[in-house]
């Protein structure tokens, strides 16, 4: 029957590489199955491969699944399209094996700096992953093992257990959120001895987890879809500031400009033109944020920018007519004073940022306004 030919789910293990290429990824996979050249170092990003490779091995009566995903940020020039390829690789994997991961082995290299760039790894894979995958589901392997053999020949004190003590900064922290697991592989050994034995100490650490052969599933992957979308924005907010700048310093040009024009239809038609490219920057600003509130300070500038210049508008279309009462220009005065006011906590609670160019822009507009409705307000006085 089909069924003798499946292996009891208490039996199997799934197991994920990920980091970056370069850190032994591949080759750390081809020695957990104990076969040669299984998965190919060269293959990343850049050639556009988002799908993972995979294989299968027996340890000890057990089946191991190992799947090597793509490198975290191989080779893209670009952040956002970079995350945006992770995402879809590690979603990829998740879709190629419904039942889920056992662990994830996070590959780093012995012997090399935990860098910024390491760290902005483990940043995009939490990112995607969701904040506790490390906490809950992963493991650090710790490739060049020869390397860290040849150090403890030399100094007989050190050990993998010093080597973490001794650890200082954000990798600390890493290790920490792991609970200390942690293993180290010598991928070039011929050691048949030591081959076993590293594979057996990661399989043990794998079933100490304390997740009952609990796995990372495809749902625990849409649940972190929130932080997906968090890092997303984040990550396109340096560009987006150039972008919004842009926009928002020629709106603000533009409106100034109105003040001068001879012609109170000449004011209204310039207003009303700047209207339709306040409303597509709002809405544009609102479909990047996603949800997550990150655009919050960009899209409210907005609105108060758009709200000067309805303001505006309502002085010119009432401007030389006896329909602005005295109610009308209260209002205006009291709505032209709230905007000013709304821009000043603005900028305020905001560092140095591209609003403070802007902002000089909104409150000249705003102070036109004021003025312009006192102005009107002693004209129709001496008026009636």
């Amino acid at each position: 029957m089909a069924e003798d030919f499946i292996t009891s789910p208490s039996t199997d293990l799934d197991l994920i590489l990920i980091g970056k290429s370069g850190n032994g990824k591949s080759s750390t996979g081809n020695s957990i199955l104990r076969q040669a050249n299984v998965f190919e170092p060269s293959y990343n990003m850049d050639s556009g491969t988002k799908i993972p490779q995979f294989e299968w091995s027996e340890f000890e009566g057990r089946t191991l699944q190992v799947v090597d995903s793509p490198g975290v940020m191989d080779t893209c020039e670009d952040e956002a399209e970079g995350i945006t390829l992770v995402h879809e690789a590690l979603q990829n994997a998740m879709l190629a094996n419904p039942k889920g991961y056992h662990a994830f082995l996070v590959v780093l290299r012995f012997a090399t700096r935990f860098t910024q760039e390491e760290q902005k790894t483990v940043k995009i894979l939490k990112g995607i992953l969701g904040e506790n995958f490390l906490k809950d589901y992963g493991i650090i392997v710790m490739a060049n093992g020869e390397t860290f053999e040849q150090n403890c020949r030399k100094d007989k004190t050190l050990n993998l257990e010093t080597f973490c003590a001794d650890q200082r900064g954000p990798f600390k922290h890493i290790l920490e959120e792991c609970n200390n697991r942690i293993v180290v592989f010598s991928n070039l050994t011929q050691d048949e001895n030591v081959k076993y034995r590293q594979v057996q100490q990661l399989i043990d650490m794998v079933d100490k987890l304390g997740n009952d052969g609990r796995r990372y599933t495809n749902e625990h992957f849409k649940r972190a879809d929130e932080f997906y979308q968090h890092l997303l924005v984040s990550t396109s907010i340096p560009l987006l500031n150039k972008q919004v700048l842009k926009e928002q310093s020629l709106i603000m040009q533009a409106i100034i400009a109105s003040e001068i024009l001879p012609e109170q239809s000449e004011k209204i038609d310039s207003l009303e033109n700047i209207l339709p490219r306040l409303e597509n920057l709002i809405k544009r600003l609102r479909e990047k944020d996603r949800g997550t509130d990150k655009l919050k300070d960009f899209i409210a500038n907005a609105n108060n920018t758009k709200k000067l210049v309805n303001a505006g508008l309502e002085l010119y279309k009432n401007t030389g007519s006896q329909q602005l009462t005295a109610h009308t220009l209260s209002t205006l005065n009291r709505q032209a004073t709230q905007i000013e006011c709304e821009t000043k906590n603005l900028h305020k609670n905001m560092k140095k940022t591209f609003f403070e160019k802007v902002g000089v822009y909104v409150k000249k507009f705003g102070y036109f306004i004021i003025d312009s409705a006192n102005i009107l307000a002693t004209v129709l006085m001496n008026y009636t």
